[in-house]
């Protein structure tokens, strides 16, 4: 379960809101930092994986482009 610290800091990100972040919990995802360096299609095919259909759009795609992208600064 992502806690309510890395909840507040993911929401940062431009299009990410509670319902990807549930979607981020189903694939295993508890924190940020597990998503530095991440591949951002990746992480939408281990989401329609895990909702058992394809879910995941370009739009989806992108957002978790953006997390990926501050994972990647708040690592610096």
């Amino acid at each position: 379960m992502i806690g309510k610290t890395e909840r507040e800091k993911m929401l940062k990100a431009h299009s990410i809101g509670p319902r990807m972040i549930s979607y981020l919990e189903e694939i295993g995802v508890e924190t940020l930092s597990e998503l530095r360096g991440a591949d951002p299609h990746e992480l939408a095919m281990r989401i329609d994986i895990a909702l058992g259909r394809k879910h995941m759009n370009r739009l989806g795609v992108e957002a978790l482009r953006n997390l990926v992208e501050l994972a990647e600064r708040e690592g610096d």
